[in-house]
């Protein structure tokens, strides 16, 4: 392998105080390839604790946490690297499968995201069709490693800011169809995706009520988008419904600590109906 074959390459990750599982990626990554972290709690000691440590990293403190979408934004139009490859914090990749990528990108040309299989999802709905015995043009596929080029990722737009969090990587593979670049799923590289989130264990309760918050407000904002405002009243309907129910469970099992995260669903999808703004956050 050529000693510069990584130079066309950026590795994007953003994290919200989570310094363990930083230093963990950071540390296995190889030090050829250029990485931007974008620290959404715009803590300063991050990014000089890990710019000092990591000379191939550049960390960036946003001005306001405006969600992963948005900093992946933000990384993408601070490089010059021909090629991004956005990543989860704590996702485990090995030098060989992030090289498997590249070089398919580089025969590819044209694309709009190109992914590894995700361990244990089922392709069966989301397969397009079969490129050969390897590739596969999919609908969707999980966003925790999706590479693209980066002219191409201009050319749509990039991520929609509107989104906070959830549905960011459904929006963006929607539009790469519609604006014809392939959406990929490469069967030689396979990645676990973890359950566990990047953030610290603090915010844990916090996390959860935001997560409530903005998978419902995410989930109607997407089907409104693409397929119109029923369609989007539609797809959220039994979110709404359940979430009420589990309100009304709550309260007579006298579990009144767990009403605050399905009120969270309800609040997502009735300021979504209202074609609010995604704003709520994690109270510092």
């Amino acid at each position: 392998m050529k000693k510069n074959f990584f130079k066309d390459l950026c590795i994007v990750l953003v994290s919200y105080r989570s310094r363990k599982k930083i230093d963990k990626t950071l540390s296995v990554i190889d030090k050829k390839i250029s990485i931007i972290l974008v620290e959404n709690s715009m803590d300063i000691s991050i990014k000089k604790e890990f710019e000092n440590k990591y000379k191939n990293v550049r960390v960036i403190i946003p001005r306001s946490n405006d969600g992963q979408g948005a900093a992946f934004n933000l990384a993408a139009k601070k490089t010059n690297k021909k090629y991004l490859l956005f990543m989860d914090i704590d996702i485990k990749i090995k030098k060989n499968q992030i090289l498997k990528l590249l070089k398919l990108a580089k025969k590819l040309k044209v694309f709009g995201v190109l992914t590894p299989k995700i361990n244990n999802h089922n392709y069966k709905n989301s397969t397009i069709k079969k490129i050969n015995k390897n590739l596969f043009e999919v609908s969707f596929n999980h966003g925790c490693v999706m590479l693209v080029k980066k002219n191409l990722f201009e050319k749509v737009n990039y991520f929609d800011d509107n989104i906070f969090l959830y549905f960011e990587e459904s929006d963006l593979f929607t539009r790469c169809i519609k604006a014809k670049l392939p959406v990929y799923m490469y069967n030689k590289v396979n990645i676990s995706n973890p359950i566990s989130k990047s953030i610290d264990k603090k915010y844990h309760d916090q996390y959860i009520i935001v997560r409530n918050w903005h998978y419902c407000w995410s989930k109607f904002y997407y089907y409104k988008k693409h397929y119109g405002y029923f369609a989007g009243i539609f797809k959220t309907m039994p979110n709404f419904l359940r979430a009420i129910k589990n309100v009304i469970v709550s309260i007579f099992k006298l579990e009144f600590s767990k009403t605050k995260y399905f009120h969270a669903e309800i609040s997502g999808l009735f300021f979504s109906y209202l074609n609010f703004q995604s704003f709520y956050r994690i109270k510092e």
